[in-house]
């Protein structure tokens, strides 16, 4: 097959990372992929890589990260109409943003499969609702299309039993849709020496340190609470951050959180995709904070699966489908979602190198396993496959 993958997110974050992984794996089973997506520096015209046999094409950017990251610009548009003069045998949208749903669509019309993929909640209540001015933007993306994209394409994959109930609720048969979490990059990020990590990262080598990572800074309050409480127990425990906060808000809360604690957290900054496994193995403990909200009850994050791979143990707080898989393997400790409890679970990993070991041992044997994408692929090759059969008839 020569399948399209749509990515509205700027190359290297997000929903990109969903993307290249299986993209990855279906060329390795002999598929041709192409994957677009938005580049992270200005450019005025297209650029391709090749990332292990897979090819990425990267579209205009005329602004800096920030000005037009989220896939509604006209040039985002407009720049990938051209996707229409070449051939595929399936498309597979990832979200619902204007530069995947055109063009996406626009092919379906012609007669292409088309997937659509659904790993986040976005408006009536989700991630973008807060950021519109009026209510009624929010309303009508919401319905004509979010929801309304599923409902015209011939497959949906969603990450999550939340969102597969609302797709339900909008209208997709069951028989179009699909729950499939995101993977685990098991070849890409692999455990390294954690006394080495820490001398190249300038990390001092004989205190405790646990790390957060990624772009999304929305619960990172929540988490400093947590950190805090540890700091009761284990003053000397340091706190890596891996990625970056657009809206600059890190220093600020580290010192309304902390005071004179602040420094004890260190901002690595962002690493390329294929050096995350440095920061990763130079920490004891990775923090997947989760306050109950609607937003994180419907996600999958993607930084669970880049900690499961780096063979350290995790504690999670118990929101969402991805946590209940830590206690199912052994792979790390869940907690409610309070940073009072968070952070007693922290420190009880902290007092504990054999369960850390351990926990990390069996986090890595996940990775490798049932949540590797090379396992999920095969899951998505039958969707694609139904959606080609269901075309022929």
């Amino acid at each position: 097959m020569r399948i399209l993958f749509l990515n509205h997110n700027v190359i290297g974050r997000g929903s990109f990372l969903r993307c290249l992984p299986l993209a990855d794996e279906l060329h390795q089973r002999g598929h041709e992929v192409v994957l677009v997506t938005t580049a992270d520096s200005i450019q005025s015209g297209w650029k391709e890589e090749n990332r292990s046999g897979v090819k990425v094409w990267v579209t205009p950017r005329w602004g800096k990260i920030g000005s037009h990251d989220g896939g509604y610009a006209l040039v985002d548009i407009l720049s990938r109409l051209g996707l229409l003069r070449h051939s595929w045998d399936l498309v597979h949208a990832f979200e619902h943003r204007p530069n995947v749903t055109i063009p996406g669509h626009l092919l379906h019309l012609s007669g292409i499969p088309l997937v659509s993929d659904w790993s986040d909640w976005w408006t009536k209540g989700g991630i973008t609702t807060s950021r519109r001015r009026f209510k009624w933007v929010d309303r009508l993306e919401g319905s004509w299309i979010e929801e309304g994209t599923r409902k015209h394409s011939d497959a949906v994959t969603v990450v999550s039993q939340t969102l597969y109930e609302r797709a339900i609720g909008v209208g997709v048969p069951p028989d179009r849709l699909f729950q499939i979490p995101s993977g685990c990059d098991h070849r890409r990020i692999t455990p390294l020496d954690q006394q080495e990590c820490r001398r190249r990262l300038g990390l001092p080598s004989g205190c405790p340190i646990v790390c957060f990572s990624g772009f999304a800074f929305w619960d990172f309050a929540f988490l400093l609470d947590a950190y805090r409480w540890v700091l009761d127990s284990f003053p000397e425990t340091r706190f890596i951050v891996i990625g970056s906060d657009k809206e600059g808000q890190i220093e600020s809360l580290c010192q309304a959180r902390l005071g004179e604690r602040a420094g004890q957290v260190h901002q690595l900054g962002v690493f390329h995709p294929d050096e995350i496994s440095l920061p990763l193995s130079a920490a004891d403990i990775h923090l997947l904070p989760l306050p109950d909200n609607l937003v994180n009850r419907a996600r999958w994050p993607i930084k669970f699966g880049d900690y499961l791979c780096s063979g350290r143990p995790m504690v999670a707080c118990r929101v969402g489908d991805a946590v209940e898989w830590l206690p199912r393997f052994n792979a790390g400790l869940v907690s409610s979602p309070d940073p009072e409890d968070m952070a007693a679970r922290i420190c009880e990993l902290l007092s504990d190198e054999t369960l850390r070991r351990e926990c990390g041992a069996r986090a890595r044997e996940l990775a490798c396993g049932p949540l590797s994408w090379g396992s999920l692929a095969e899951r998505f090759l039958e969707v694609y496959e139904k959606c080609l059969g269901n075309r022929t008839r």
